[in-house]
């Protein structure tokens, strides 16, 4: 498995039952028994995943939703996505590259 990188697409995967609760969202996967806690930055992450967007479109917004810079959200959110595949939260699909002649 290729690992993350900022023009991969990434969506959340629907086998679990969500809520939120005080602006986190608490997620359950029934089929495993896991239960995840998501606090606000990782919480807006989830909803930025719920249809199919790239990483860096991922980025983009939480630059402008928090105070942090390009390069340290882009490295924090590739190693907290790749924490939601280990879990198969999440589908990837790689992205396509132009074949232009």
């Amino acid at each position: 498995m290729a690992p993350l990188t900022i023009d991969c697409i990434v969506s959340r995967r629907g086998n679990l039952v969500t809520g939120e609760v005080d602006g986190e969202v608490v997620a359950l996967d029934i089929a495993h028994g896991h239960c995840y806690g998501l606090n606000r930055v990782a919480s807006r992450i989830w909803a930025l995943t719920a249809t199919p967007t790239t990483v860096a479109a991922i980025c983009l917004a939480l630059v402008r939703d928090y105070e942090v810079d390009q390069a340290t959200c882009e490295g924090d959110v590739l190693l907290f996505l790749e924490e939601f595949r280990a879990e198969k939260l999440i589908t990837v699909q790689e992205p396509v590259l132009s074949t232009a002649t």
